[in-house]
């Protein structure tokens, strides 16, 4: 058996594709270890890192055969693999049938790596691998941490699909009860969330904030003429104020409500739109986006594809005065994240509505702007952004990107996760945050209600 611990991050997207939230969390997890690996080793103890992704092929939603090569390049490299589970394709994907299937191969191949390291942590990533937490008994030296991102309530409102809130509701209570499954604490809205709809118990959370790879070379600004290059493909006029957003073509994203609110500006901007179709019959949206804006006559140009590049080029591009994200739920939005960094010199100013996890991320007039979502709201929202002076654009951007750089570093995060499980060099993790790290054997029976984690500051 091998001395060191084995990670295991198991995901339905960012190994094999990358269309989604769940996909850019992945992409940072792959760019942490890639750069930091060593360091993280340092502070929490040696350890392997494995992926555990569904088996990929023709029924993977935007399978990309370039980023299962990286990912397997990044995790080969530093001794671990990247493990495909079997599943039955031809059912539907999103239900619980699936899933339960997932998370079984899952748990069988954490208990393989049991048989080969010290310890592991499984870490299951969103609704697809909440079934992880029914397995651990079975394996002492494992502990599995449930990540959640969102949940049916959030996404679904107001009529959650029935099946999968079981399905969450049973991985939450298996989670309270065992002895080693734990809930991520992603953040303070999703945890209070977890708590009050869910019954979460906060003896289960550990701290694992939101965070990005700050030194990756997609997150730095582009040049001003790259990002002309890529606004100028797009049909994109010149010398007009630009409103951007970014999202997929899904019911919870509110795309369609940013078209009606922006009828009444229709002579005024031209909007900058990436709207990703689903891998379901949600794809008809986008259509559905370029004929409502025609129909108002907006200046638009809508673009059904996803291309990192774009959404940099927009968010960075001097024009772009407003990253609109009218999302109908949300738990914390990495297109406000991106933004904070891309646009850091010029650009776009982030308006979100004052729902859900924007307010963890954004103080209104301090480093972008809320808006009530209220009728004709998201329409005097973008007249505000719309107003503001250079100066006070040039304000809000370099606060949202200290917010960014001091309180979302996920080598930082990663690393005092780690250390909460695997304990070795627990305190050198506490020095270098400089925050008191988490004991992990503190009893469930003693833990508060308390959503606050330390290793974010107050804004």
């Amino acid at each position: 058996m091998s001395a060191t611990n084995a990670l295991l991050y198991c995901a339905v997207n960012g190994i094999a594709n990358n269309t989604n939230g769940i996909g850019r969390q992945t992409k940072t997890l792959l760019a942490t270890l890639a750069r930091h690996h060593h360091r993280l080793s340092a502070h929490a103890g040696a350890f392997t890192p494995y992926l555990a992704v569904p088996e990929p092929g023709p029924a993977t939603w935007g399978y990309n055969e370039s980023d299962l090569r990286y990912a397997r390049r990044v995790v080969e490299g530093l001794g671990g693999q990247i493990l495909t589970l079997p599943y039955d394709t031809g059912r539907p994907f999103w239900q619980p049938d699936t899933w339960r299937q997932l998370s079984g191969e899952a748990a069988r191949a954490a208990g393989h790596l049991a048989d080969r390291h010290a310890k592991v942590l499984a870490i299951g990533v969103d609704t697809p691998f909440a079934g992880l937490v029914h397995h651990v008994g079975a394996h002492p030296a494992m502990e599995v941490l449930l990540a959640l991102f969102s949940t049916a309530r959030i996404t679904e409102r107001p009529r959650p699909d029935p099946g999968r809130v079981t399905w969450e509701e049973e991985a939450i209570a298996a989670a309270n009860l065992h002895p080693r499954t734990w809930v991520a604490d992603i953040g303070d809205f999703l945890t209070r969330h977890l708590k009050d709809h869910y019954g979460l118990n906060p003896a289960s959370l550990r701290p694992w904030p939101s965070g990005l790879p700050l030194t990756s070379a997609d997150l730095t600004p582009p040049t001003r003429t790259e990002a002309e290059r890529i606004v100028r493909a797009l049909g994109i006029p010149a010398g007009r104020p630009v409103v951007a957003a970014v999202g997929r073509t899904d019911h919870t994203k509110g795309l369609d409500l940013l078209i009606e609110a922006l009828a009444p500006l229709r002579d005024d901007v031209h909007l900058a739109m990436v709207a990703v179709p689903t891998d379901d019959d949600r794809a008809a949206l986008l259509d559905s986006y370029r004929h409502r804006s025609a129909e108002l006559g907006l200046s638009a140009s809508i673009v059904g594809r996803y291309d990192r590049d774009i959404p940099r080029a927009l968010a960075a591009w001097p024009d772009t005065y407003v990253m609109a994200v009218p999302s109908r739920g949300e738990t914390l939005a990495n297109i406000v994240f991106e933004t904070a960094l891309w646009a850091q010199h010029s650009g776009a100013v982030v308006l979100a509505p004052d729902i859900d996890g924007f307010p963890e991320q954004i103080t209104d007039g301090h480093n972008g702007l809320l808006y009530d979502p209220a009728p004709g709201a998201l329409t005097a929202g973008l007249r505000r952004a719309l107003t503001l002076t250079s100066d006070e654009r040039a304000r809000l951007r370099a606060n949202a990107h200290r917010s960014v750089i001091a309180r979302r570093n996920a080598a930082e995060h990663l690393a005092a996760l780690l250390a909460t499980f695997w304990q070795t060099h627990a305190n050198g993790v506490t020095r270098l945050l400089g925050h008191p790290a988490t004991d992990a054997r503190t009893p469930r029976s003693q833990a508060t209600t308390s959503t606050h984690h330390p290793l974010e500051a107050t804004p």
